[in-house]
């Protein structure tokens, strides 16, 4: 779980390659060695790549780079990633043994296993079940709106059991429990709570004696032990900076698990030809019946393709990305975990897809541009207000970097055409009759944006700082209608403007005029109408492309 250009890769040279095991005749090693090759010496988009395939019983596994940017540790089939969001299948998988032991039923309400003093949200009479955190039915939103993001690089370390239950005994649901998929790492890590209270054990014993220990798992923890800290790889964000493990206290069964590609090979397998009925049960499609919307069963998605369709789940988390897919018709499957917040979904869903020589293809068709034509593409673009693209060149590599985002490398296709195909983003640069770039135009996820060449002389908007007073700063407060079920709230905070969407964090924003405010990181500007008296009678939201007015209620 995106905004427009929020997905663009960044990547890296990787120091070494290994082979473990032989080859497996009927696998395309071939086609994925390139494919990483290519992104780790040409388009450097990764520090350490770790896969398992395994076709009809046989495994395979592939190594790549370092378990850090500049060291020379090669990473092995023994090296421990953080594998984010896989981590609700093992959290599923523990509910679904208390099922099949008859411990718990899917329907029983969450509220039966909470604390007296806490009141689990409800709508129109109906109560959120343990299947409706499992399957990202629940109604409750992706992430709690009381996070206090202490340390944006470590985002879920400060939101305590206590935060938890306060949020849960203030929320409102906002749409009907059962009817609409809203993946939710809110919903599953409290699943993990829950569990923790049923077996009255941490989330760590809970998933190491019900999936763990069954499936023979010896190398996969929630917290990693002394004797095994030295195998954990360090992560690293879009722009190959080493970032912070991820902590998540109250939340551990969204996406605490840090595994091997040993360990998450044998997970891979024991899901490929399962024979507990636990596991069984995980895979049983619980949403899309009638054929409309993601099809979900105990937290894995459902792909369906021309040649079939297989069980899916991906992760990440602040320096780590990863991704299992599961074709049981084709006794086939694959695990990728990498150390970089990049991701290679792609790379996993085209082996499963049959695809691998399209995407090799796709990948390889690089052009190399001479570096005087893409000196001339350089410069400051305008995506939206205050939603800058800075394009530069080193040598014969373009860049690009949004607004509050890492600079990132694109591919050349022509002197004037440049994508990144992991994501689907292409870059399109208009020349006039004088070889100068007056514009260019992004496309992505089906849509376009054109974006104005700016004037590279134009007075810096942050020489003057702005400050409003505090009737001012009042006199914007309220809240916004921008849709049926949308609203922005306005507040104001120790001389700064306040914005909190619905069901999401409050965020500061930086005041540019006494109508206008910006916030970078998340790539949004806000504009209000003023009456005479000064005071707002409504806003536009720019953001993403998009403007979207609401009339203060």
């Amino acid at each position: 779980m995106q905004p427009l250009v929020s997905k663009l890769l960044v990547i890296f040279l990787i120091i070494t390659t290994q082979r473990v095991a032989p080859v497996l005749a009927n696998i395309d090693t071939e086609s994925i060695q390139e494919i990483i090759k290519l992104k780790l010496e040409k388009q450097k988009s990764a520090v350490g790549v770790s896969i398992a395939i395994i076709e009809n019983g046989n495994i395979e596994y592939l190594s790549f780079g370092v378990t850090e940017q500049g060291n020379k540790t090669p990473v092995t089939a023994a090296t421990l990633f953080e594998i984010g969001s896989i981590s609700k299948t093992f959290t599923s998988m523990a509910l679904a043994s208390m099922v099949t032991e008859g411990r718990v039923k899917l329907s029983d309400p969450v509220q039966q296993y909470l604390p007296k003093s806490v009141k689990m949200p409800t709508k129109n009479g109906k109560t959120i079940t343990l299947l409706s955190l499992a399957n990202h039915m629940s109604g409750l939103p992706r992430l709690p709106d009381n996070m206090p993001f202490g340390d944006p690089a470590d985002p879920y370390a400060d939101y305590t059991l206590e935060l938890l239950y306060e949020f849960l005994n203030s929320y409102e649901l906002t749409r009907e429990i059962d009817a609409q998929l809203e993946y939710s790492n809110l919903a599953v890590g409290l699943l993990g709570h829950i569990l923790e209270l049923i077996d009255n054990k941490t989330y760590q014993q809970v998933i190491y004696d019900r999936v763990f220990s069954p499936l023979g798992l010896a190398s996969s923890f929630v917290d990693v032990p002394e004797s095994h800290k030295a195998l954990l790889s360090n992560g690293h964000d879009a722009g190959l900076n080493v970032v912070k493990h991820w902590q998540l206290p109250a939340l551990a069964g969204a996406g605490a698990i840090k595994s091997n590609i040993k360990d998450m090979a044998q997970y891979l397998k024991a899901n490929l030809n399962p024979e507990f009925d636990f596991v069984k049960l995980t895979h049983k499609q619980t949403t899309g019946g009638d054929n409309e919307g993601p099809k979900v069963g105990l937290a894995w998605f459902t792909s369906e393709h021309d040649k079939g369709s297989y069980l899916w789940h991906n992760g990440g988390t602040g320096g780590f990305r990863s991704f299992m897919g599961v074709d049981q018709t084709n006794n086939k499957g694959i695990v990728i975990l990498e150390n970089t917040a990049n991701g290679l979904d792609a790379l996993g869903n085209a082996y499963l897809q049959g695809t691998l020589a399209q995407l090799r293809s796709d990948i390889l068709n690089v052009k190399m541009v001479d570096e005087r034509k893409l000196a001339r593409l350089n410069g400051e673009y305008e995506l939206a207000p205050g939603l800058i693209m800075a394009v530069s060149n080193q040598a014969q590599q373009l860049f690009v970097q949004v607004t509050g985002q890492t600079i990132l490398p694109v591919t050349a296709k022509s002197d004037i055409e440049f994508v990144q195909t992991a994501v689907g983003a292409k870059i399109i640069f208009e020349l006039n009759d004088k070889g100068e770039v007056p514009y260019l135009t992004l496309e992505q996820a089906g849509r376009k944006i054109k974006a104005l060449k700016l004037d590279p002389n134009r007075p810096n908007e942050h020489d003057n700082k702005v400050t409003l007073t505090q009737t001012e700063l009042d006199n914007l407060n309220g809240i916004y209608e921008l849709s049926s079920n949308f609203a922005i709230t306005i507040t104001n905070e120790n001389a700064q403007l306040i914005i909190q969407a619905t069901s999401q964090p409050k965020i500061p924003f930086e005041t540019k005029s006494k109508s206008e405010f910006s916030n970078a990181m998340v790539q949004a500007r806000i504009v209000f109408e003023l009456d005479a008296a000064g005071k707002a009678t409504s806003l536009t939201l720019f953001q993403s492309g998009q403007a979207l007015k609401g009339l203060k209620k």
